[in-house]
């Protein structure tokens, strides 16, 4: 790691078992020391990752508590860990973790928390992980390692700087085709963003077809309606007398729509949590804007056929009735 930290434009270097979003963290068993301990299957298990000192500043992690890892945190001697914030709040509660014992793994290894740590989206971005472990590289025994590099050069310019470091090295080094992480990230959201993509191709049409329907009703009750309107123009309604006149009647259902339809997302919306990223399915701008779209729509749905209502000749309206 020296060498690597050697290299130009290089600001930190840090190795791993596993990165976050990559789906390689394994779920490591663990309970309290204290207290009743509960049998091996009946304990919760949490993502953990193995490693370096300075892991946690290369990715940018903070240390709210304690302390990190040292190059002395090595094998035969004593066993420690990092634990998350929210996983220190889950398991001791407004106790202080820091020096408090857990029993981590089928085994049962006992290991003293030395530092509490910022919580992360190592799993989905949807949501932080209630609970996470580090424990050091040198406690563990991998047959290969991931290799975090932290820099301000684009990432092909410090690819190939990392790659002909680790070659000169040891050439004999097999190396996995190495990525940026905004592409990882990119990865991890595909799924996410072609089911938001599909819901709105959804949206449009339903909002086209609600549109449309709502054209022809309005049109068809004018349509059926005309002899009324010009009895109305001859006995001295104006043009705006009916133009309210259609516009009330197409709007009041989809007022009465859109209040219920805004009842049942505040009702529904939490489905769609999982699917929002820092956005509530609650939220009232989110909600309003949602409402004056369609409403907007609606207007002008109602609005063409309720002109050519007010264009009529009230003596050709009498005549075709």
């Amino acid at each position: 790691m020296n060498a690597l930290r050697a290299l130009p434009g290089v600001e930190n270097v840090s190795i791993s078992g596993d990165f976050p979003l990559a789906g390689g963290a394994g779920a490591t068993l663990y309970a309290r020391a204290d207290g009743e301990v509960p049998p091996v299957p009946q304990r919760q298990g949490a993502p953990s990752h193995d490693i370096t000192p300075g892991w946690i500043r290369t990715w940018g992690i903070p240390l709210l508590a304690g302390r990190d890892f040292t190059e002395h945190d090595i094998a035969h001697r004593p066993n420690v860990i990092l634990i998350s914030k929210s996983g220190a709040k889950k398991v001791f509660g407004d106790e202080n973790p820091l020096g408090k014992t857990l029993l981590v793994t089928s085994g049962s290894v006992p290991v003293e928390i030395v530092g509490v740590v910022g919580d992360i989206r190592s799993v989905q971005l949807a949501e932080t992980n209630d609970m996470e472990f580090y424990r050091p590289w040198a406690q563990e025994n991998f047959p290969f390692v991931t290799v975090s590099v932290r820099s301000r050069m684009q990432p092909d310019a410090v690819t190939k700087l990392v790659q002909s470091a680790l070659k000169t090295i040891d050439p004999g080094l097999a190396l996995v085709q190495p990525g940026p992480m905004d592409a990882i990230v990119a990865q991890s959201l595909g799924q996410a963003r072609l089911m938001m993509t599909l819901l709105g191709v959804f949206a449009a049409v339903a909002l086209l077809l609600a549109t449309v329907g709502i054209y022809g009703a309005v049109a068809y009750s004018v349509e059926q309606r005309t002899g009324e309107i010009g009895v109305r123009m001859a006995l001295g309604a104006q043009t705006m007398d009916v133009l309210r006149l259609v516009l009330k009647q197409g709007m009041t259902p989809v007022i009465l729509g859109l209040v219920v339809g805004i009842g049942a997302a505040l009702a529904l919306g939490r489905l769609l949590t999982a699917q929002l990223y820092q956005i509530s399915p609650h939220n009232p701008l989110l909600l309003g804007a949602t409402a004056a779209l369609l409403g907007l729509a609606a207007l002008l749905a109602c609005l063409f056929p309720a002109r050519k209502a007010t264009l009529l000749n009230p003596v050709e309206a009498l005549r075709a009735e």
